[in-house]
């Protein structure tokens, strides 16, 4: 009997280890969600800059400054000025403030510098900025100021000129064909324009005054159209009397640019 009890006493006890977790399994189980609700709050503590609130005070005031700095010292190369360039280089950890720095600096060229800051669309829908005269804008009988690119502008408004009488779009041929009769070659130095194709289909088209494609269907042939710079700066009705001085006509003599003219006025009154 005393054998018995002991047997059964083993069996009773056997039968509670069984049940009841080991010290160390209790410990293993409870690490898990310990380790885990550490970790989330690692992450939580180290979260990236990217996500901090928009900025204000000193903070955001140093950052217009620099954005107009950046814009200013950008547009001297005359090339359009991406979004994405401005957040990279100047707002940096702050991309999400990129509305409120740029309405800021927008305000602040035109009041400080008279430049008006324009937004365009590049190929592929990327956003980008160009700097226009404000004084400029507002003349409206006065064509684009020149300045000391005189030379170079003047080629652009002869360029613009047959693009807009070539119902808005020209072969690269035609194009071509035309400026031979001005003395300008494709392969030939010019003495005063250099190489005219590079001012041409590289310049000019890295500017934004003007877009070159493809022909479709022709994989060899391109065309030229206005760029977005070009309908910032100025428009068709000065490029018509660009076109009438040469000519020494009036711009009513071009009834089908006129009535183009026109139409596009009364379609931009009714969008107002």
């Amino acid at each position: 009997m005393p054998k018995a009890s002991k047997k059964s006493a083993r069996r009773s006890l056997d039968s509670d280890e069984e049940d009841a977790p080991s010290q160390s399994q209790s410990q293993r189980k409870g690490k898990g969600p310990t380790k885990k609700r550490a970790k989330d709050n690692d992450d939580s503590s180290q979260a990236s800059p990217k996500t901090q609130d928009k900025l204000s005070g000193d903070e955001l005031e140093r950052k217009v400054s620099e954005t107009v700095r950046y814009l200013l010292f950008s547009d001297r190369r005359k090339v359009p000025i991406k979004r994405a360039d401005i957040s990279k280089n100047v707002l940096k950890e702050y991309p999400r403030s990129f509305p409120q720095v740029m309405d800021l600096a927008k305000k602040k060229m035109q009041k400080v510098f008279g430049i008006i800051v324009e937004e365009i669309e590049l190929t592929g829908k990327a956003k980008a900025y160009i700097l226009v005269d404000g004084l400029e804008c507002e003349k409206k009988n006065d064509l684009l100021e020149w300045g000391d690119e005189s030379h170079r502008m003047g080629l652009l408004m002869v360029i613009l000129s047959l693009i807009f009488m070539s119902e808005n779009v020209i072969s690269e041929a035609q194009l071509w064909h035309t400026l031979k009769k001005l003395g300008l070659q494709q392969k030939s130095e010019h003495p005063v324009f250099g190489d005219p194709e590079k001012l041409l289909s590289q310049e000019f088209v890295r500017q934004g005054y003007i877009e070159k494609k493809k022909i479709v269907g022709d994989e060899t042939s391109f065309e030229y159209r206005w760029g977005a710079r070009a309908f910032k700066e100025t428009s068709k009705m000065q490029v018509l009397e660009f076109v009438a001085k040469i000519y020494g006509t009036e711009t009513s003599v071009w009834t089908a640019q006129m009535r183009e003219i026109q139409q596009e006025q009364e379609e931009a009154t009714q969008d107002e």
